[in-house]
């Protein structure tokens, strides 16, 4: 049977499928993890393979286009065993269903094994673009357990290096589009780190970039919830942050560290975001 080409003028927007809803930290900034929460109301656990196979399958079957597809939700998605098999499925039986693919973690699971085999998986398919997004939120061990609640600096740090390291060695960037993104919310635990998480990130990716490498370092706004006096706090913290750490536009070519220099909620106008970098 003859599959439809996906139409990408009719694009469904963004597929979030969660492989798992479970987390190896307790963000401060995290309120399911944090208090216990469960929203999904069920036992958590992980995506059974077959039924993520069936999903996709689907989608290819039926000729959708989606402009990325994200593995993760509430969960980190490097605790499910076959997180990288169900990559590489996509990759092979709907990678043209999807304008590119992301994957969230704070990369404590994230070893120098998986990070091969994620590498061996851009190289058997390449033109296809992935981005990998890592929570870290802190520059130093103290931060970094204060905010996420576990000492696992070191470790991340350790595994995030190898990454970027083996990727220039490995990966042609103009052919095969392996992205990373740098993320921290600021907040009270950690805003005196953000203009050196940013040139941390910078200054790594400067010793080993290549052409065709870009990435970026999000400077996110922390959320509370449905607002109020909570959320004006954060969003004074945020903007007293770029400016006395003087954190602006700027975009080095290969790498740009976006801002939100409005609030993306309740702005009335659009989506209320405008990404910019450090200078």
């Amino acid at each position: 049977m003859t599959r439809p080409e996906p139409d990408k003028s009719r694009s469904r927007g963004v597929l979030q499928i969660e492989p798992t809803d479970l987390c190896n930290l307790k963000c401060s900034m995290c309120k399911p993890h944090a208090h216990g929460y469960n929203p999904h109301g069920v036992a958590k656990g992980y995506m059974d393979f077959d039924l993520f196979r069936s999903i996709i399958d689907g989608i290819a079957r039926d000729g959708l286009y989606f402009d990325h597809l994200i593995f993760q939700w509430l969960g980190d998605p490097s605790l499910h065993p076959r997180l990288l098999d169900m990559l590489e499925y996509v990759l092979d039986h709907a990678r043209g269903n999807f304008g590119y693919f992301r994957i969230d973690s704070n990369a404590i699971r994230l070893t120098p094994r998986h990070a091969d085999r994620l590498l061996d998986i851009m190289e058997r398919h390449p033109g296809c673009v992935v981005l990998i997004v890592f929570s870290i939120d802190a520059i130093t061990p103290e931060t970094y357990k204060r905010v996420k609640g576990v000492a696992a600096f070191d470790v991340v740090l350790k595994h995030v290096h190898y990454l970027i390291e083996q990727r220039a060695k490995r990966l042609d960037l103009g052919h095969t589009h392996l992205n990373f993104e740098f993320q921290m919310v600021v907040q009270s635990g950690n805003h005196h780190e953000a203009r050196r998480f940013a040139e941390h990130w910078i200054n790594a990716l400067q010793q080993v970039r290549k052409p065709g490498q870009y990435d970026d370092i999000m400077l996110k706004r922390l959320s509370e919830g449905p607002g109020g006096p909570l959320q004006e706090m954060a969003d004074r913290l945020y903007d007293d942050t770029l400016a006395s750490q003087q954190i602006d536009e700027w975009d080095h070519g290969f790498v740009r560290v976006k801002v939100w220099k409005r609030k993306p909620w309740g702005t009335g106008e659009g989506d209320g975001r405008i990404l910019s970098a450090v200078a």
